[in-house]
Order: C-alpha cells, then sequence, then structure tokens
C-alpha cells in the first residue's frame, strides 16, 4: 500500500480575493476511504476539485503516484470516477444509456463496455431500472446511477462530493454499504459529508478543515486518541466552536464542467442529520469483518 498514493504539497486555492486553501498538505493512502470534512464553506469540495484536477492550485503540487495531475489530464482523468451532490447523469436518458454514454467518453472497448454496463448496475443494484429514464429514478436509485456513472471505466480512485445528502436514514445505510464493497473491491474512496457519524463507521482516515488550513489529518483510530472520543461530532463540535472561525463560499455566478457535464457551482448548505443510523451500519460493519489496517 502507498501511504503517498495522492499528495496535496503547500497548495494554495485562491478566488479572486478570497483565499480558501492556504499552503495545505495532504496525503491520501492508496486502497483505503479517506473523509475529508469541515464547516460548510471550508474548501472541501475544493480540495476534491483540485485532485481530479478540474481546479488548478493557486501555488503547490497535487500529485498522482508522484506524478502532477495537471501534466497529463486526459491520462489522470482516466484513473478517477467523481460522482458529485447534484449527479452527472443526464435526465432524459435512461439508466443504461447514461452508463454506455459515459463509458464512450472514457473510450472503453464497445465490447467490453456492454458486458461491464451488466456488470455494473447489478453491483450498485439497479439492474431492473436499465431502461427508466433517470428521470424518473428515485432519489436513492439515482445516487447509485451516480456511481455507476463513476464507474463505468474502472477507476482506481472514486471521489464522491455529498453522497448521502438528501437521503433518508435508511437509504443512507444503504449507500454507506455500497461504498464499503466498492472500496472492498480495491478502489480508494475519497468523499466529504456533513454526516458526521458516517466518518465513526466507514473511513481509515481523515481530514478535517479550519480556516483555510487542515488542521488534523491521520488514522481515524489516532485522532480519535488524541481528543479522547470516538466521536466525530464530538471532535467537530470542539474545534469549529472556537472564535474567529472564517469561512468562503465558491461564487454562484460561474458556471463550469465538472467532470463530463455543467453543473452549478453554489454550494448548497446542509444542517448536520441527527439521525441515528449507526446501530444498523455498525451490524453491517461486523457482519462484513474489520476495517481493513
Amino acid at each position: 500500500m502507498d501511504d503517498q498514493f495522492i499528495q496535496l504539497k503547500k497548495v494554495t486555492k485562491i478566488f479572486g480575493k478570497n483565499i480558501v486553501l492556504d499552503e495545505i498538505d495532504l496525503n491520501i493512502p492508496e486502497g483505503k476511504i479517506t473523509g475529508i470534512i469541515g464547516a460548510s464553506g471550508e474548501g472541501k469540495s475544493t480540495i476534491l476539485k483540485l485532485i481530479s484536477s478540474f481546479y488548478k492550485a493557486t501555488s503547490g503540487e497535487v500529485l498522482y503516484f508522484r506524478r502532477d495531475v495537471n501534466s497529463d489530464i486526459e491520462g489522470i482523468k482516466k484513473s478517477f470516477g467523481v460522482a458529485i451532490e447534484s449527479g452527472s447523469f443526464y435526465e432524459d436518458l435512461t439508466v443504461h444509456e447514461n452508463l454506455r454514454h459515459f463509458g464512450r467518453l472514457y473510450k472503453v472497448n464497445k465490447e467490453v463496455l456492454e458486458k461491464r454496463i451488466q456488470g455494473i448496475i447489478y453491483f450498485v443494484g439497479i439492474s431492473y431500472a436499465k431502461d427508466v429514464l433517470a428521470k424518473n429514478l428515485s432519489l436513492g436509485m439515482k445516487k447509485r446511477l451516480d456511481l455507476a456513472c463513476a464507474l463505468v471505466h474502472k477507476p482506481s480512485v472514486l471521489i464522491l462530493d455529498e453522497p448521502t445528502a438528501d437521503l433518508d436514514p435508511l437509504l443512507r445505510t444503504q449507500m454507506l454499504r455500497l461504498i464499503k464493497k466498492i472500496n472492498a473491491n480495491g478502489t480508494t474512496v475519497i468523499f466529504t459529508t456533513q454526516m458526521l457519524e458516517e466518518i465513526d463507521v466507514l473511513c481509515d482516515y481523515v481530514a478535517i478543515l479550519y480556516n483555510e488550513k487542515i488542521i488534523e489529518d491521520g488514522r481515524l483510530e489516532s485522532i480519535f486518541k488524541k481528543y479522547g472520543t470516538k466521536k466525530m461530532n464530538t471532535i467537530f463540535t470542539k474545534i469549529f466552536s472556537k472564535k474567529g472561525r472564517k469561512a468562503y463560499l465558491e461564487s454562484s455566478d460561474k458556471k463550469t464542467a465538472f467532470s463530463l457535464k455543467s453543473h452549478d457551482e453554489s454550494l448548497k448548505i446542509e444542517a448536520l442529520d441527527k439521525t441515528d443510523f449507526l446501530q444498523e451500519l455498525k451490524k453491517t460493519t461486523k457482519d462484513d469483518g474489520s476495517k481493513k489496517s
């Protein structure tokens, strides 16, 4: 396992006159699940976009296998799958048509693609809806379709921005099971969330953003030990109740192409979901075996 699989070295990102990230350093290990957390506007999504080469750093380096992600954008993108909160798929295409479209964009061989589509829709649990228009799917099914589109080219890294946002507790639990299943098949997962209970049961590593800096990062167990708790909510409250916190929201005026499709960049402020869904997920974690070291 490569502990420096993805690296951010002294990365600064500035929008206009606003510093979003200020000389941050971060190592993301291979084959693990890494969670990036912080209050709304702290720059979580910005980090994901820098890693996936959608944004360029104002200064500093973003490396994948010790190569600058911007040195070979087309080649690098083939190694990354990206699913964002608002969805990357096309509403007026069926599930199968969406997967075929994204597979072709990633230049997956036609014969290979058809077999892969069948495997993916079964894997994420939407095979019975393969001929249904995306706009007619439930929210939970749309989330699964978005994951399928991000996986169709068999990426090494899956990047997820708020994958459980707006889902009810049952659907959240199902989505987290699916993320664990994807990781168990060897895919490195990097995700952001406002649902801090998910960090407790899902992550191997975590990075915490505060005032343009990463103030904590490393193995989840080490951070728990440092703060004397097993709950990220407790740590989050302790950090973000400090005076002097500042945050920057990305401009909602810009339209941009994230991954392979245009989306509104305005940041959606999500309230922390206090629903207790942990008992069911912990049971699943126990059934699946302990997390990999």
